[in-house]
């Protein structure tokens, strides 16, 4: 059994709780300090989550931001970072300052996207990599989930597949071992850059394929659109397959197989 802390109570970071719980790890949720209202409402609802419409475990815990540092000056085995893109900044700033004098945890971060630094696409893992570098922590071992997986199902434990991702080949495995069920189903890969360039930019060609119905023909009607896009969605599929590779291949990232 490991100790898990995962920062942040949104939509992902608490139904990415379900697999921990159900792999018998400690596991406990603790807010930003943005969240503290929300965290009140969800424990006086029962812990019914209002983003997942689904009650979250008792066995799962839950903290306000208030206990931030004790809860992550403990015997932490993993750190994940439920937080949004927008939260990279402050979250190694508030981690800087806890682990500047010691080892820090490794770290799980689901959160997807790409940045901008200096004028040049930047993957979230080398931003967290470098704001830690500017702040003192010269070493921390980042891993990253690629989906595609939805909050909402994972919440309800419908079968899921996503991929770990580490340099270390090793500490991938053992991630992907300690969060595998019957419905989180995890492989793992050393391309790091491949798996987090594919997970940011999938969401891109899922909005092209969910248009199909619209853009299949201007010339029928809804009826016919709504049982004839299928052609539609297969050739925007195909599209997008190549356009990803292309997408990949610019940013020299690898293609091989994923390990199960």
């Amino acid at each position: 059994m490991a100790k898990i802390v995962i920062i942040g109570a949104g939509a992902m970071g608490s139904a990415f709780a379900l697999p921990c719980l159900d792999n018998n790890h400690d596991i406990n949720i603790v807010g930003t300090h943005l969240e503290n209202d929300f965290i009140e409402q969800l424990k006086n609802n029962n812990n019914l989550h209002p983003g997942l419409n689904t009650e979250i475990p008792k066995e799962i815990k839950i903290f306000k931001f208030e206990k931030f540092e004790e809860l992550l000056k403990s015997n932490v085995d993993l750190i994940v970072l439920g937080i949004s893109s927008k939260g990279i900044e402050w979250v190694s700033g508030e981690l800087s300052k806890l682990y500047k004098d010691t080892t820090i945890p490794k770290l799980l971060m689901l959160t997807k996207g790409l940045s901008i630094y200096k004028n040049k696409f930047e993957l979230l893992v080398n931003k967290l990599e470098r704001l830690f570098v500017d702040k003192g922590i010269k070493k921390a071992d980042i891993s990253a989930v690629g989906g595609p997986c939805l909050a909402a199902g994972l919440a309800n434990r419908v079968h899921s597949s996503v991929v770990i991702a580490n340099k270390d080949i090793q500490t991938a495995k053992k991630i992907a071992d300690m969060l595998n069920t019957n419905y989180y189903h995890t492989s793992y890969s050393d391309d790091l850059n491949g798996v987090e360039v594919s997970a940011a930019i999938k969401n891109i060609f899922s909005m092209a394929v969910g248009a199909a119905k619209g853009l299949c023909s201007q010339n029928v009607s809804n009826a016919v659109r709504e049982k004839n896009y299928l052609n539609t969605a297969s050739v925007l599929i195909k599209q997008s397959i190549h356009e990803m590779e292309i997408f990949v291949e610019h940013l020299r990232v690898k293609k091989k197989p994923l390990k199960v």
